[in-house]
């Protein structure tokens, strides 16, 4: 499973896929780091590709200039004490949901506190913005309900005045 992965292509489909995939935390940073460097450790500082040391904590250090790294570092898992497959859980049960999901559904799916669900969903939003994206032009797709509401909306308006 972890040999040759895609970033955006390869996750699980179902949820029995992803408890095989994701049992401990091993097996989340494992695929994290997959992710994160797809042909192998390369050092942020010195820029080598070797095979690294490792450390506890999960921590990354480079055979070249001893820097110590992590697979969460600069990413919404860093210093935190939620693990891994909690986070990775509350994602699938976001990506998964049609229509969105509350912290308080992921409070009883996953067993967390509701603040805990709360921090983790904002977590991910705050990750999903492109700060960069431009205003939607051209041919628009909508929803068909809400064009539905909007129409019986603006009947109704017009009959009332």
């Amino acid at each position: 499973m972890l040999k040759e992965l895609e970033s955006g292509v390869d996750y699980p489909q179902l949820y029995r896929e992803f408890v095989e995939w994701f049992p401990d935390n091993k097996a989340c940073l494992d695929y994290l780091e997959k992710l994160r460097w797809p042909n192998g450790f390369t050092c942020p500082v010195c820029n080598v590709s070797a095979q690294p040391w490792r450390q506890t904590r999960s921590r990354l250090v480079c055979s070249s200039c001893h820097h110590q790294a992590s697979i969460t570092s600069g990413t919404i898992f860093d210093k935190t004490h939620v693990p891994l497959t909690t986070w990775l859980e509350v994602a699938w049960h976001m990506t998964t949901a049609k229509n969105g999901v509350s912290a308080k559904t992921v409070q009883r799916a996953v067993g967390t506190s509701y603040r805990t669900a709360w921090k983790m969903l904002h977590q991910y939003r705050i990750a999903m913005v492109r700060s960069e994206r431009k205003k939607l032009s051209g041919t628009v797709e909508i929803d068909e309900t809400l064009v539905r509401w909007y129409r019986a909306w603006q009947k109704t308006r017009t009959r009332n005045k």
